[in-house]
């Protein structure tokens, strides 16, 4: 008999039917009450005047939540009559349809899938994305539909079910979104790709947070329950009968998900697109391009890509040549070991006396200055990998000895930390000390709260709970109360505590417009139109100055061996007209080698109270600062720290795009000026820190590590 015959269906229906018809139609009414009575409890949502959120944009069809609600309404009370229709009228007497048992009910199902997908799409994007109309081309709409409607198709092939396939998709879509909301909600970040390896930090901490819908979800929640019952009173639950049919469509879903995997993963085919991530802010590329589509851009540049020459015998090779080389250099004994190793990169801190071109009315660093050449002080420029924000990434080098060359456009805290990582927290949680982390702003920047944990820090210190009370300069709190944080922190630890304080500060973020703060230092010689904000950075700056004299004249008086090193993470974004300035250019587009790596340089300092070497005008790297500053003391170094100090003596100082040479002259990597061996260095460098990030529990604990 024909597969899709109605008495072998009618007989199927039979032997499968284990639940009165009474109680089903009950049960499919009680699902639509429910369904009306939680529409209705949300009226407000759709009648009351649109929320002060909404003054400063208008949301798709904000002004019409009146006719969705009613609209709503009909489609649940559709539902229902459909459920009445099917059980009542019919008696459920309804053959079990296949979806592909004729031409016309394969072009009926490849269709229903595609407007199914289309809605799906608007659906993400009404929750998540205010501004659809305004800033997404169509074609990332049309982008958005083929994404979901493939991801459909996955689901109706391996479920071997239109109608369970498109019901999980309905509720996974659905759910996705709202997911996505409450994470950017709640942190600041979108959902992404490595939050599945976050699963279990995200649940226990989800409970402690406060959950409201919006119109947007109400109308998206009613809509799925209402699709979902059409699915199911449809009872198109096989797509094939046999058992052939059923092999293979598991075999077209293994198919589309290989293919599928393939086009996103495995080439360029969503940056041919023109999707392009904005690291430090990846709603914006959500945004921008949709919440699919965006998820998988990131999705995918969270897969370093592996070094031409790299492989595990290549890395053991390399590990083995630097051990040899390095041979009893893990420590020097005859150094004191500090009880305080306090780290602190301030924001967007530098110095703008490296350029041949500014000049203020006085001088900015009054104080730093004069350390330069007193006992136990060390201090240079620092060449950094980012300019103007993506502060992460330059924490990330100092806290691992990683240059972010590997991937120097993506945020690594975002997308590579996936696993437990070494950092010079470990090393000194390894040798006795408490590792902690301070930073006077929200837990959820740069997925800090995700990324500590696994760089071995035992606590993670924020404004949250920890900084209450503090004072602030504009809309931060100020150095000099995140220092006195800090101070108040070693006053209160346990006597013999052995402390590593790693710690983040705020006060000279961006922007630098703040009417709060009238300027006190000035450029006579800018009339640009950033004059403002430059003056006002150069005053906060002026401002860290005078708390770094407290930070030191406190430390000065312990009786505790302690080491302070201080840097900042990158320059300050100002706009092109103050740099063209500083510089004497006309453009930026203008800059030699040398030029452009000077708008990467901060400046750095070490300072003990005990005895040090002393040391001016050295030129450091973000990735070489934490192995440089263990030579300083009598702790143990990983082989890791090693190698990079071997490498300093070619490289002296690098980034992502260039390195300074033995030769005193700056080199872009991949240049004609690139020397042979400094590309080798570099290859065999890329090679390490790949297999740091990826090896897993493959990497060699004894060489990134100590014992």
């Amino acid at each position: 008999m024909a597969e899709g015959s109605y008495e072998t269906n009618q007989e199927n229906v039979k032997k499968k039917r284990k639940m009165p018809l009474a109680v089903q139609i009950l049960l499919r009414l009680i699902g639509t009450a429910a369904v009306l009575i939680y529409l209705i409890s949300q009226w407000d949502l759709f009648f009351k005047p649109a929320p002060e959120l909404y003054l400063t944009f208008v949301p798709p069809l904000q002004n019409q939540r009146g006719m969705i609600f009613w609209a709503l309404v009909l489609l649940t009370l559709a539902s229902g009559a459909e459920a009445v229709w099917v059980n009542v009228l019919k008696k459920g007497k309804r053959e079990t349809r296949y979806a592909f048992d004729s031409p016309l009910a394969v072009a009926a199902t490849f269709a229903v899938i595609f407007v199914n997908a289309v809605l799906s799409f608007y659906e993400v994007e009404l929750i998540n994305n205010y501004y659809i109309n305004e800033v997404m081309e169509f074609r990332y709409h049309v982008l958005g539909w083929f994404i979901t409607f493939f991801i459909y198709l996955i689901l109706v092939f391996l479920t071997n079910s239109l109608s369970m396939g498109m019901t999980i998709g309905n509720w996974l879509f659905l759910v996705w979104a709202l997911v996505n909301y409450f994470v950017l909600r709640f942190r600041g970040v979108p959902f992404q790709w490595i939050d599945f390896g976050s699963m279990r930090t995200g649940m226990s901490v989800s409970g402690n947070y406060t959950y409201t819908f919006t119109w947007q979800m109400v109308t998206c929640l009613v809509l799925t329950c209402a699709v979902t019952g059409f699915y199911i009173h449809a009872r198109v639950w096989h797509n094939f009968g046999r058992t052939a049919g059923k092999v293979g469509s598991r075999v077209i879903s293994a198919a589309l998900i290989f293919s599928f995997w393939g086009l996103i993963f495995q080439t360029d085919f969503l940056e041919g697109q023109g999707i392009w991530l904005r690291d430090w802010q990846p709603w914006y590329t959500y945004r921008l391009f949709g919440m699919e589509s965006g998820f998988f851009a990131f999705a995918k540049a969270s897969y370093p890509e592996a070094p031409d020459s790299y492989s595990k015998e290549h890395v053991k090779e390399i590990i083995s040549n630097s051990e040899n080389e390095s041979k009893g250099a893990s420590a020097n004994e005859s150094l004191d070991v500090p009880e305080n190793v306090i780290c602190i990169m301030d924001e967007a801190f530098s110095d703008f006396s490296i350029y041949p071109n500014f000049k203020a009315d006085q001088e900015v660093l009054p104080y730093l200055n004069s350390l330069t050449g007193s006992e136990n002080f060390q201090d240079g420029r620092m060449l950094v990998s980012v300019k103007g924000g993506t502060t992460a990434n330059t924490e990330y080098e100092f806290l691992t000895g990683n240059s972010c060359v590997i991937s120097p456009q993506t945020v690594v805290y975002n997308s590579f930390i996936k696993e437990d990582q070494f950092s010079l927290a470990r090393i000194l949680k390894a040798q006795g000390y408490d590792a902690i982390a301070l930073h006077p702003y929200g837990k959820y920047g740069w997925n800090r709260q995700m990324v500590y944990p696994r760089m071995g820090f035992d606590d993670f210190l924020t404004i949250d709970n920890d900084f209450q009370g503090a004072a602030k300069v504009r809309d931060f709190v100020s150095d000099k109360a995140d220092f006195e944080r800090l101070i108040d922190y070693v006053k209160n630890k346990k006597r013999g505590q052995k402390l590593f304080l790693f710690n983040i500060t705020m006060q000279n973020h961006s922007a630098y417009n703040n009417p709060s703060l009238a300027s006190t230092i000035h450029v006579p010689d800018f009339n640009g139109e950033n004059k403002g904000q430059a003056e006002q950075y150069l005053t906060l700056t002026h401002m860290t100055d005078e708390a770094l004299k407290e930070l030191i004249d406190y430390f000065s008086g312990l009786d505790e061996k302690t080491l302070i090193v201080f840097w900042g993470d990158h320059q300050p974004q100002i706009g092109d007209d103050f740099w063209e300035y500083c510089l004497g250019k006309d453009s930026m587009s203008d800059l030699d080698i040398e030029e452009q790596e000077l708008t990467y340089e901060t400046r750095y300092f070490i300072w003990a109270n005990y005895d040090i070497p002393e040391k001016q005008d050295q030129v450091l790297s973000a990735n070489y600062l934490s192995s440089y500053l263990m030579t300083l003391t009598g702790l143990t170094r990983s082989g890791y720290q090693n190698f990079l100090l071997q490498q300093r003596q070619t490289i002296p100082a690098m980034n992502s795009y260039g390195y300074l040479g033995t030769d005193g002259a700056m080199h872009a990597w991949g240049s004609d000026s690139a020397g042979k061996e400094e590309t080798r260095m570099l290859d065999d460098y890329e090679c390490l820190i790949y297999n740091e990030l990826t090896g897993g529990s493959g990497r060699d604990e004894s060489f990134f590590g100590v014992q």
